[in-house]
Formats: C-alpha cells, sequence, structure tokens
C-alpha cells in the first residue's frame, strides 16, 4: 500500500540535518510512498487544509523539552487535537510521543528516577482486554516485547483522558501510547541505530556529565540485538490498518 506521509521535524541541530532523509528513507519509506516535511521547529507547521491529501503524519525526536511553551510547539498541539477526528494517521517517537500525549491532557516531565536514559529497553505489550478484538491487537501481540533503542531525558509521567497503554519498560512506564484511534506515539527509537545514536547523542551526554563514560561497555551490549526492524513493521502496519473508534 502506498502512502503519502508527512514527516514533522523538530530539531535544526546542524549535526542531524544531513542525516534526516536518511533515517527518513529507512524507516518510513516504502517504494511509491510521497514523503513531504514540515519543519515545525523553523516555522513551517502541518495545519489540516495543508495535510488535507496526506495519509499520515510522523512527529520524530528533538533535544526540546515537550513541557516547554515555544509558540511553535503550542501549534503543533493545537494541530495534533485536529488530528483526532479525521482519517489521519498520527504517529509519534521521544519527543513526538511526549507532545502529542501533552496535546491531549497527558504530563510531561523530567524522568524522576532514573536520569537521562541511554541504551536499550525491554518494553512489554500488555492492553486491556477491550481492546483484544480491535485492529490494534492484530498489530501489537498481548505478552510480546520489543528491545528497543532508549534516549531521553524527559518522558510521559501521566496520560490524558482517553489514552490507552499498550507497553511499558523497565525505566519507562508509558512507553506505548494509543491516544486516539487513529494516533500512536512510543518513547523508544525505532528511527535510531546504536551506530547514529553513539555518534551523535554520547559525546553530549557525556561532555555534560548525563552519562558515566565508565558505562560506555555496558551500554554498548544492552544495544546488540534490537526490534527495530519489527517495530517499524508494526508502525508501518499501523499506518495502513483501518481502526476503529476507542
Amino acid at each position: 500500500m502506498k502512502l503519502k506521509v508527512g514527516i514533522i521535524i523538530c530539531d535544526n541541530a546542524p549535526k542531524w540535518q544531513p542525516l534526516l532523509e536518511p533515517i527518513v528513507k529507512r524507516c518510513f519509506y516504502r517504494e511509491g510512498d510521497e514523503i513531504r516535511y514540515f519543519r515545525a521547529i523553523d516555522g513551517d507547521l502541518p495545519s489540516l487544509e495543508r495535510t488535507a491529501d496526506l495519509d499520515a503524519i510522523i512527529c520524530l525526536g528533538s533535544a526540546k523539552s515537550a513541557y516547554e511553551n515555544e509558540p511553535w510547539m503550542l501549534q503543533l498541539c493545537e494541530f495534533f487535537k485536529t488530528v483526532a477526528s479525521t482519517k489521519l494517521k498520527l504517529y509519534g517517537s521521544c519527543f513526538g510521543h511526549q507532545l502529542i500525549n501533552r496535546a491531549f491532557g497527558g504530563v510531561v516531565a523530567k524522568n524522576a528516577e532514573r536520569g537521562f536514559v541511554f541504551g536499550a529497553d525491554e518494553i512489554k505489550i500488555d492492553f486491556p482486554n477491550d481492546l483484544a478484538e480491535t485492529e490494534i491487537s492484530k498489530i501489537l501481540q498481548k505478552g510480546s516485547s520489543l528491545r528497543m533503542l532508549q534516549s531521553h531525558g524527559d518522558e510521559v509521567v501521566s496520560l490524558g483522558e482517553g489514552a490507552r497503554l499498550l507497553g511499558s519498560s523497565a525505566r519507562c512506564k508509558n512507553e506505548i501510547v494509543l491516544v486516539r484511534d487513529n494516533i500512536l506515539t512510543m518513547q523508544c527509537h525505532p528511527d535510531l541505530t546504536p551506530e547514529l545514536m553513539m555518534m551523535n547523542i554520547w559525546p553530549a551526554l557525556t561532555g555534560r556529565g548525563a552519562i558515566d563514560p565508565a558505562d560506555k561497555e555496558k551500554i554498548e551490549a544492552e544495544m546488540a540485538e534490537l526490534d527495530t526492524d519489527k517495530c517499524l513493521d508494526i508502525l508501518r502496519a499501523f499506518l495502513e490498518s483501518p481502526m476503529k473508534k476507542i
């Protein structure tokens, strides 16, 4: 199934700019798809009018914090609310996950107990019985798990009304959330690789003391075996699936 997908860019750090299109092509593009970019952080914001011909919207990560009140963030929150009543699929990863949940009443804050989370965690899939016969249950198998990359100093500490928790890890309770029938979010990073994390994130974190450099070997071992491809297949199935109201 060919999709028209809008990608919301929320980070303008120079080190990421040459990597954005390759990341999107590797993770979210399939032959025949059309990709359109919205550089929200630079004021190029999506709207229902500008996305009327799209099938899906993907909101990526950022070094920003989703509880800040920068105008572009607040405008994105308003856009996300309007998406809930459309046929558009919306997916958010890391910062995108946090900002989307904030838009629907969730609370985002700094990681309360774990400090900066960097490495990989096993996410255990579980959800309420009333979702057992829905499309999401066919995409995410209850009782299964995903070992995924993590890089975040903030988290969604509580969900808004109507949001459904689908997956948790040892270091983050609200890992995978069905915010609305057409809105899925994940704290983890199916868009990154261990190499990208060590090249573009590790130096900054160790440089400011957020992570102990002595933990490098342990963290690299955590990231050795991942379910990234499986997670991307799940995401694609969601973007292509017919979803019932929750």
